[in-house]
Parts: C-alpha cells; structure tokens; sequence
C-alpha cells in the first residue's frame, strides 16, 4: 500500500479526470492500465484503487453537468437497475479469479481493454447501426445494458465510460454532450457501489485515491467545461489507440 505522496500519482489524476470530464472515458480503460504498466500496482488494487477514485471523480463531474443541464436523470436511473447488481456479481468474480493470481486479472483486464479500445475506435470513426428506436434506450434495453456494463465494471474497472459512451454513440441519438453526462452521473453510482464492494476485501489503497483525486477533481472540472466547446474526435482516435496498446502489453 501507499504511504506518502507521489506527485506522480496526482499528475496522473488530472490526465484521467480531465480525459473524463471531457469524453466520458479515461476512469478505468485509461488509470487502471497506468496504474500497473507504470505504477507497478497489482491488478487487483489497482481495480479497486480506480473504482473508487471514479466514484469521487465522477460525482464531482456528474454534479457538474447536472448543474449545466447535460444530464438524463431518466436514463441513469433505468441503467442502474441494472448496473448495480451487476457491479456485485463483477466483483465476486473478481475475488473467484484472484485465488488464480495476478496474472489472470492481467489478461483479463487486458481482454476488455482491447474490447473498449474497438467500442471507441468505432464511436470515433463515426459509424452507426441505427437500431436503437429512440434517442436513449427504454425501460427494457437500459437495464440489460446496465447490467452487462455492471458486471464487467465490477470485474476490471473498465466500460462504465469506454463500452458505455460507445452504445450512445453507435445505437441512439443522445446528443454528444447529454451522452458524456449521463455517463458521469450513472458512473458516479455504478463506481461507487462497486468500490464498496472491493473495499469490503480489502483492494483499496486509500492514500493513493487522494493522491489521484488532488489532480482529478479540477481535472474533471476543466473537462467538464470544456466537453461542450471543443471537438473530441481526433481525442477519442488517440484514446482508441492507447486503450489498443495497454491491452495488447496487459496480455
């Protein structure tokens, strides 16, 4: 575990708060991968370190973007019915694979790193598939889609923004500023059910989680503001293709 400091740590927290803020992505594809290709931590608290850095995170931006009406409340609530108890499985599977060892989570993470690195390559390149019948999913898709997004949430950290983002884009209409906050704000509960249950096993390092929220909350903040005033196409390309590269080196 941390006991001191790492400036390392919080300059880290700003990148990924401001990428989340920004996108919707960056929680877990982007700060877990770093957290155990360049930190050196172990998957496992790495997983749990990310859930609840994100869940901080992400209720400052959600927050933010409820204040700035870029949110449906709506659609979040019919998502976590179905996140939630998705976030449990995730986790007591994660505790299953882990009598295996480290090394299983690696290539594990490293799979749905790969899977989110093509979700937004695709949302990137602009395709889509048209089949969603309205602007968001309904009361009988969202809760499905919760509850995949939840299990593999619990399990890696990753797909609460990446994965998520991704189906708004390709599936429906929602307007690109109202996706990213929806995504926060249902992120924010979905993160922050799963880092209690990864707490409750001891997969969080608290000194690191404030260290990475001294860099991520003004980081989620900027992001935040400037998610509605700059283009973030050519960013998700880039996000793609590191998502692309920390899961081929995590395999």
């Amino acid at each position: 575990m941390t006991t001191e400091f790492d400036p390392l740590l919080a300059l880290l927290g700003l990148f990924v708060g401001t990428l989340v803020g920004l996108t919707g992505v960056g929680g877990g594809a982007i700060l877990t991968p770093l957290l155990v290709l360049v930190v050196g931590v172990k998957p496992s608290v790495a997983i749990g370190t990310d859930l609840a850095y994100a869940a901080l995170t992400k209720m400052v931006g959600g927050w933010k973007h409820a204040h700035g009406g870029t949110t449906d409340l709506s659609l979040a609530l019919r998502l976590a019915c179905g996140s939630v108890p998705g976030a449990l499985l995730g986790s007591w599977l994660l505790t299953a694979l882990q009598a295996s060892g480290e090394d299983s989570l690696r290539h594990i993470l490293g799979f749905a790193l790969i899977l989110a690195a093509g979700a937004s390559l695709l949302r990137a390149l602009g395709f889509t598939w048209n089949i969603g019948h309205g602007e968001t999913p309904g009361w009988r898709g969202a809760p499905l889609l919760g509850l995949g997004i939840g299990v593999l949430v619990g399990l890696t950290s990753v797909g609460a923004g990446s994965l998520l983002m991704a189906v708004f884009a390709l599936l429906y209409r929602l307007p690109a500023g109202k996706a990213v906050g929806t995504d926060i704000l249902h992120g924010a509960v979905l993160a922050s059910v799963a880092a209690m249950a990864h707490g409750l096993e001891g997969r969080i390092d608290p000194i690191m989680v404030v260290t990475l929220l001294t860099g991520s909350v003004p980081g989620v903040l900027l992001g935040s503001w400037l998610c509605v005033r700059i283009p973030t196409a050519p960013l998700r390309l880039a996000i793609a293709g590191v998502l692309a590269v920390s899961g081929a080196a995590l395999i």
